[in-house]
């Protein structure tokens, strides 16, 4: 799994088509996409005009599991099946290489875990997952006896840094993935609609740490943090619409932040996340009970 993946959330389907494309042709390696993204259609052109070997390509993308408080029902085992199939009709691809469950919001995770499984064993995911799970959750899979996801995808930045989880993955061979890793900025979704204007106020002191750090090393604040995530450990996802955005985002393998500067990151922890604050839910703390 590229170490640096291109994330496609809030993408309307044209859209997700050329920053794909020109995410691709940037040197991207890894693109992160979703069922409930609603793009996958323009993520998969978007694949597919890059001209790309799919062999050189690692993509995930993520099963809705279903939350009846959102009206969306909870998709059995052979439904969870469907939905890959689907979004592999979508995606114009035979097989993706990282299929997770993106929350664990219903109450049939894990019969819908068992369809990962099964899908998995079939060729049309090479490796399987599950996204916003906290310990108590993976261990619920593991006291199953069902097979261990390989990864698990949160968000992960400075002020939230999920430091109990963090060690609970490594100790299970979990590989950590990072979304929203850019959330602390005053430039986080901006866009009408996106969100990020929830919960700004606790970001200042974050800000100007990034920055003051950001503008010693010469890098922009965006590098900076994606670096952050790359020295604890974890793969980390980027997205922009912007092509030089884009092209910037990959280019964090040439600097290190040093030791006193990563501390000084690491005590701007609040275990706060801002992600999905504005729907009102907390997917790491819903606690449907299992069937």
């Amino acid at each position: 799994m590229p170490l640096v993946g291109f994330g496609t959330y809030q993408l309307p389907i044209d859209q997700a088509e050329c920053c794909v494309r020109e995410a691709l042709k940037a040197g991207f390696r890894h693109i992160d996409s979703a069922e409930g993204y609603n793009n996958e259609e323009g993520t998969g052109r978007g694949i597919q005009a890059a001209g790309v070997s799919r062999n050189d390509i690692f993509v995930t993308t993520k099963l809705f599991p279903g939350y009846t408080q959102w009206g969306a029902p909870e998709k059995t085992y052979e439904q969870t099946v469907q939905t890959l199939k689907r979004q592999l009709t979508q995606l114009r691809l035979d097989y993706v290489d990282l299929y997770l469950i993106h929350a664990p919001l219903s109450e049939l995770r894990l019969e819908q875990w068992s369809a990962l499984v099964a899908l998995k064993k079939s060729g049309l995911t090479r490796h399987i997952g599950v996204s916003n799970y906290n310990e108590e959750r993976i261990q619920e899979i593991l006291d199953a006896g069902l097979e261990k996801p390989e990864a698990d995808q949160v968000e992960f930045h400075p002020m939230c840094a999920r430091i109990n989880l963090t060690r609970y993955m490594k100790e299970h061979a979990i590989a950590p993935i990072a979304y929203s890793s850019l959330a602390p900025l005053s430039t986080w979704r901006t866009g009408e609609g996106q969100g990020g204007e929830v919960l700004a106020g606790m970001k200042e002191e974050c800000q100007l740490v990034t920055k003051e750090i950001a503008t010693k090393l010469k890098v922009s604040e965006a590098a900076l943090l994606l670096r952050w995530g790359l020295q604890h450990g974890y793969c980390v996802l980027t997205k922009s619409s912007k092509p030089e955005r884009i092209r910037e985002n990959i280019n964090v393998f040439d600097f290190e932040i040093p030791d006193d500067d990563m501390a000084r990151l690491n005590r701007l922890n609040r275990d706060q996340a801002f992600a999905w604050a504005a729907s009102g839910l907390d997917p790491m703390q819903v606690d449907p009970s299992p069937k």
